[in-house]
Order: structure tokens, then C-alpha cells, then sequence
């Protein structure tokens, strides 16, 4: 298992080593050639889109990882169950795409932009029906095929870079820096397909759309439910980690929009960083629980707490000393009023990362409608939080109000876990014994 997990690891560390600089690289190149206004329109253009896809399109690479396990030697189920996945791209992506092109107009005129930013957001929006990726990416992941993640990454990185270059050279203007970041994606989504699909051809699996998909929906009659509900669980993730920038031009107006796609670059950068692990891990559990191995889970998952909270207490100490010369470099004097905001936020991420193998755990072992009750709850506790206190506190309650949901959602997990894992067996004996 350890040598899968560094093994894959690696990989996607090298492929998001290179794709982080690559969108540094673009981000600084945008950000020192437009004021921190633009920047933050930008900024709610991706969180809409973001937020929009995120919501309506259904995040099947999950689905794959928790049933090809369970079928990978029945050729037949596992091309009606690519089937059922890609079905659900497709459709999902559409639905997604009308979605946002509808409210849009609404989304605009309460955060009170100029008419030319909603062309430049309905531009953005055409990225989401190429979003068709998700049974792409669960099944090259339980096939450990993160090298080819590393050539769409990038592929996409490279030509967002050159588009974003030419933009400024021939001074064309806000809106094609905003094509360029949407043809970029389209790029991604393209190049990964493609990969996936000379993958399928190896393995004769091309003729899956052909495949009837009740094959799989008579085997497991909860497939459609996790599916759905895994989404769910998604969208509600997306207040907080994709329609924040939203939120916050909402309350605190534009400028500090600006402030927060400067914090959202830097904490992603980081957050890319310690992705491969919680990639490569999903897999490994969805294995073992398959195989009922509960006992190693449990003894992975409390090796990995331990670890991961002296790794990131380490890497946290190590981001203090760094955070304004990360800043002058990629931004610019400006930005360095934001760099407390910016402390608050690497926290969190470091808080919600150490618990990082929780979440596919706690997935997997069939507690996904338990999940999105909480997020639900969680998620309007966030915004309730943002709502009553944003005159009093200001802008620091963003960032306590997500240090209060990551927190509960941890805490939450751990329980619901516990019950099939008993994860604090030890400590409660040592109770019973006093």
C-alpha cells in the first residue's frame, strides 16, 4: 500500500509541482497587469463557474473508485458501469451549463458589476460542457495512471500560459484573458478524455457506451443513491471552497475579492501540493473496505492523523517565515496588507488536511447521506456566521466562520467513522478503566 501511495504520490506531486508554477506563473503575469478590482472579478468569474459545475455536475470519479473494486474482474459490469458514469457527465454538464447561464443575471446584478463582466462569466461558462472528466479520473486513478494527469496538466498550464502572454503583448483586452483561462480548461478536459480513452482501448473496453446500464443498477441498487449523494456532498463543499469569492464580494465588495483570489492562489498552491496524497489514499480505502479490512484501515488511518499533524505544525512554522516574500514575488505591495488573512487561511487548509484519509472513510463505509445532512447544516452555519457578524468582526469572520465549518465537519466524520472503525476504542478503555 505505501509503495502505491508514494509511487502515485510522486507522480502527481511532479505533475502538480509543474502545473502550480505554470498557473503561478499566469496569475502573476494577470495580477501585476490589472488592478486588484479586475483581479477580483476574475476571481468571481472562476468561483461562479466553479460553483455552478460543482453543484449540477456530478462528481462520479467517486462512484468509480467505490464499485470498480468490487466488479474489476466482470468485464461486462464495469462497461455498464462507465456507462452509467459518463451518462452522468454528460447530462449533469448540461444541466450545469443552463443553470448558470439563467442565474447569472441574478448573481451580477446583487453584486452590482458592470453588464461587459456577465459576457465575460457567460464566456467562462462554456468550460462546463467539456467537463465530461469525471469517469476519466476515476478510472485512471484505480489504475494508478497519475502520469497521464501529469501530461493534461501540463498541456493545459503550457497553452494557458502562451494565450495569457499573448494577451498582454497585443493588449487585447479583459475579456480574452478571460478566454484564455476558459480555453484552458477546455484544454485539460480534452487532453485528459483522449488519455483515458486510448487507456480503454488497451484494456478492450472502448464498446462501453454500447453496454446496457442496467447490468450494474440491478448489482448494486445503491449506485444512483451514492452517486447523488456524494454530488451533494460536493456542492455544499463549494460554499466554502468555491463560491467564497463570491460571498465575499457580496459583503465586503470587490477589492477584498481581489484580496481573496490572492489568498485562493496561494492556498491552492499549497493545497496541490499535499493533493497526491489524498488522491492516491481514496483508492487504497475503497480496497480495503471491498475487502472488509477494517482493522488495517483503522491502523492506517491513526498512523496518517499522527503524521500529517507534525508535517503540516512543521510546514505552517516554515509558511510564517515565508508568506511575504511569497507575496512580493507572485503579486505586489499591495497585496501585503491581506498577509494576516492570508496566515488565518493556511491554517485552516493545514487543520482540514491533517484529517485528510477521514473523508474517503467515511464515504466508502456507506454513511454519504449522513454526510450531506451535516454539510448542509454546516454550510448555512457558515453563512449564518458570515451574515450576523460581518459589520462587527469584519473580514476576519470569513475566515472563522470556515474554521468553525472545517472543524465541525472533521469532528463529525470521526464520529460516524468511529462507529464501524473505532478510532478512539483506546481512549475510551482507558475510561472505563479509571
Amino acid at each position: 500500500m505505501y509503495t502505491r501511495i508514494l509511487k502515485g504520490g510522486a507522480i502527481l506531486l511532479s505533475s502538480n509541482i509543474v502545473a502550480s508554477f505554470l498557473g503561478f506563473l499566469v496569475l502573476a503575469v494577470v495580477a501585476k497587469n490589472i488592478s486588484i478590482d479586475e483581479f477580483g472579478v476574475i476571481g468571481i468569474i472562476q468561483s461562479y463557474t466553479l460553483t455552478v459545475a460543482a453543484l449540477l455536475n456530478f462528481q462520479t470519479w467517486q462512484t468509480i473508485i467505490k464499485y470498480y473494486p468490487r466488479i474489476k474482474d466482470d468485464k461486462d459490469l464495469i462497461q455498464s458501469l462507465l456507462k452509467f458514469s459518463f451518462r452522468l457527465d454528460l447530462i449533469t454538464a448540461i444541466i450545469a451549463f443552463v443553470f448558470g447561464i439563467i442565474f447569472l443575471e441574478i448573481i451580477f446584478r446583487t453584486i452590482n458589476l458592470p453588464e461587459m463582466y456577465k459576457y465575460c462569466a457567460q464566456i467562462h461558462l462554456l468550460s462546463i460542457l467539456t467537463k465530461l472528466n469525471g469517469t476519466a479520473t476515476g478510472y485512471l486513478r484505480v489504475h494508478d495512471k497519475y502520469n497521464l494527469f501529469f501530461k493534461s496538466q501540463f498541456v493545459a498550464g503550457f497553452v494557458k500560459l502562451i494565450l495569457v502572454l499573448i494577451v498582454f503583448w497585443l493588449d487585447l483586452g479583459f475579456v480574452y484573458i478571460i478566454i484564455a483561462f476558459a480555453f484552458g480548461e477546455i484544454v485539460y478536459d480534452f487532453t485528459l478524455n483522449l488519455f483515458f480513452y486510448k487507456v480503454l482501448k488497451s484494456d478492450s473496453l472502448t464498446g462501453f457506451l454500447r453496454k446496457s446500464t442496467k447490468l450494474i443498477k440491478n448489482k448494486y441498487k445503491d449506485i444512483f443513491e451514492f452517486s447523488f449523494y456524494s454530488n451533494l456532498i460536493s456542492s455544499f463543499d463549494t460554499i466554502i471552497f468555491q463560491a467564497d469569492i463570491m460571498i465575499v464580494s457580496v459583503f465586503f465588495g470587490v477589492s477584498y475579492a481581489g484580496c481573496f483570489k490572492m489568498i485562493k492562489v496561494i492556498t491552492g498552491l499549497i493545497n496541490r501540493m499535499a493533493g497526491p496524497v489524498s488522491i492516491t489514499i481514496s483508492p487504497i480505502i475503497s480496497e480495503l473496505i471491498a475487502e472488509n479490512n477494517l482493522k488495517e484501515l483503522r491502523s492506517k488511518l491513526l498512523k496518517s492523523f499522527l503524521f500529517l499533524a507534525l508535517f503540516f505544525s512543521a510546514g505552517y512554522i516554515i509558511f510564517i517565515a515565508l508568506d511575504e516574500f511569497m507575496v512580493r514575488i507572485v503579486f505586489n505591495e499591495e497585496y501585503l496588507k491581506y498577509i494576516f488573512y492570508l496566515d488565518f487561511a493556511i491554517f485552516n487548509l493545514f487543520v482540514g488536511l491533517i484529517f485528510m484519509g477521514i473523508h474517503p472513510a467515511a464515504n466508502f463505509l456507506g454513511y454519504h447521506r449522513q454526510i450531506l445532512y451535516i454539510i448542509i447544516v454546516l454550510s448555512l452555519i457558515y453563512l449564518l456566521l458570515i451574515f450576523l457578524f460581518y459589520e462587527s468582526a469584519g473580514f476576519e469572520i470569513i475566515f472563522i466562520a470556515q474554521l468553525v465549518q472545517i472543524s465541525l465537519v472533521v469532528i463529525s466524520k470521526l464520529y460516524l467513522t468511529n462507529k464501524k472503525l473505532n478510532l478512539i476504542a483506546f481512549q475510551k478503555s482507558r475510561i472505563i478503566h479509571s
